[in-house]
């Protein structure tokens, strides 16, 4: 895998599956928050690869709608990583939205920079309570306006086509990004969403080098990619 961290939401796997992703993709830890109950089921995944993992001090989680991985760097610099699934129209994640705003909002304040992937279910026109928390933090969307308006993240076979998946990240990390991209994923998932991804360089913020750890030809990239694995209605 040469991403450095993916997110994967709506994955609706229960926890045993991760030592067998981790035995079939080497150098991988995968942290797993899911519930496992029919049409109820939900998910968030955070799969980061083994140099990262060193840095892991703390992780946060609200079963199957959020999770939070903290990661420690020199000079006492606080990566965190946050996976949301916003569930389009299950009580239960809406009865949650308060307790998960509340922990996005102490995780950003808690951390020198934020990457935040997520499926809102909701476009930028009708915001929900989660889609403006980020923006009232100060996160910063990290796909242009004109990568927007060529690109939709989800479709469904009604020809309805909406951005309802977001890569948000701290305003300090907005000069660091070198690349973005959303892209079809049908020929490895069963899904009406695209993969939205964000390449950014943090070797020097970060003062290490990220360039030795991965096969990726630019220098000091650090590959983020967000997934989300189900549907939305």
């Amino acid at each position: 895998m040469n991403n450095m961290i993916s997110i994967v939401t709506e994955t609706k796997l229960k926890d045993e599956v991760c030592p067998w992703i981790m035995n079939k993709f080497v150098g991988i830890w995968v942290f797993t928050s899911g519930l496992v109950s029919g049409h109820m089921s939900s998910g968030v995944a955070i799969i980061i690869n083994n140099f990262l993992a060193q840095h892991v001090c703390k992780v946060l989680d609200i079963p199957g709608w959020f999770f939070s991985v903290k990661l420690l760097f020199k000079n006492k610099l606080f990566v965190s990583i946050l996976g949301l699934y916003a569930g389009s129209s299950l009580a239960v994640c809406f009865s949650q939205v308060d307790d998960i705003n509340s922990l996005i909002a102490r995780v950003v304040n808690e951390s020198s920079f934020i990457i935040l992937g997520g499926n809102f279910n909701k476009d930028g026109s009708h915001k929900s309570a989660s889609l403006k928390k980020c923006f009232d933090l100060g996160l910063v969307n990290s796909l242009s306006r004109s990568l927007f308006g060529k690109d939709a993240t989800w479709n469904n076979s009604r020809g309805v086509a909406k951005v309802i998946d977001y890569v948000f990240v701290s305003s300090s990390l907005v000069n660091a990004i070198l690349d973005r991209d959303v892209s079809g994923v049908e020929e490895y998932f069963d899904t009406d969403h695209k993969a939205v991804s964000v390449s950014m360089g943090l070797g020097g913020l970060l003062d290490v080098q990220l360039n030795s750890l991965h096969n990726q030809a630019n220098k000091n990239c650090w590959k983020y990619n967000f997934v989300n694995a189900g549907d939305a209605d």
